[in-house]
C-alpha cells in the first residue's frame, strides 16, 4: 500500500485528537475541512463538502462526532463512505450507524436530523461509483481493502422531516 507523505500527515494528524477537534470546528463555524481539502489537493481531486456526523456510540452511549466528506445523489441525499484509508476494519462511526441508523449532521453551516441507511449489493455499487466520481481515492481504497477482505460501507443520508441537501 503506497501512501504519499502528505496521506501519512494527514493520517497522522486526523487520527489525533486535536486534528479530530479542529476540523470538526473548522467545519462547524466555516463549513470548510483543512483535513478534506490537503488530501483533494494530494490526489489531484476536486473539494467536497463536507459534513459533520453526530452518532450515538454503540457501547457507550455518548454522542460522537466526525468530519466526512459528503456527496450528493441528485435527488436531495447525501453518501458517505466508510473508508478509513482502505484499512482492514470499518471505522467506527460506520458501526455506530449501523447499531443506531438516525444521527444529527451539520451542513453548509445547517443542522439536521438525519436518518442514515447502509447500501448494499447492486445500490450498494451504484453508489459507490457516483462517489468515486466525486473522489476517485475511494477506488483506491476500496482496491487496498480488498485483501483483507473488506467492502468499504456506503450510508445514504436523508433528512428526518423530509429536508433535502444541495
Amino acid at each position: 500500500m503506497k501512501v504519499s507523505p502528505v496521506q501519512q500527515f494527514i493520517r497522522w494528524f486526523g487520527g489525533s485528537e486535536f486534528g479530530r477537534v479542529f476540523d470538526v470546528f473548522c467545519v462547524r463555524w466555516f463549513a470548510f475541512s483543512p483535513i478534506i481539502w490537503i488530501f483533494t489537493k494530494d490526489d489531484k481531486s476536486g473539494y467536497n463538502n463536507p459534513c459533520i456526523l453526530t452518532s450515538l456510540g454503540r457501547k457507550s452511549g455518548l454522542s460522537r462526532s466526525t468530519v466526512l466528506p459528503a456527496f450528493p445523489t441528485g435527488d436531495g441525499k447525501l453518501l458517505v463512505v466508510g473508508s478509513r484509508g482502505g484499512t482492514s476494519r470499518d471505522p467506527h462511526w460506520a458501526h455506530n450507524l449501523r447499531a443506531t441508523p438516525n444521527a444529527a449532521m451539520r451542513y453548509k453551516r445547517k443542522n439536521y436530523n438525519v436518518k442514515t441507511r447502509l447500501l448494499e449489493g447492486a445500490e450498494r455499487d451504484e453508489k459507490f461509483a457516483l462517489c468515486c466520481r466525486h473522489a476517485p481515492v475511494y477506488k483506491q481504497y476500496q482496491e487496498w481493502a480488498n485483501q483483507y477482505p473488506r467492502i468499504l460501507p456506503v450510508f445514504e443520508i436523508e433528512g428526518a422531516a423530509g429536508e433535502t441537501f444541495s
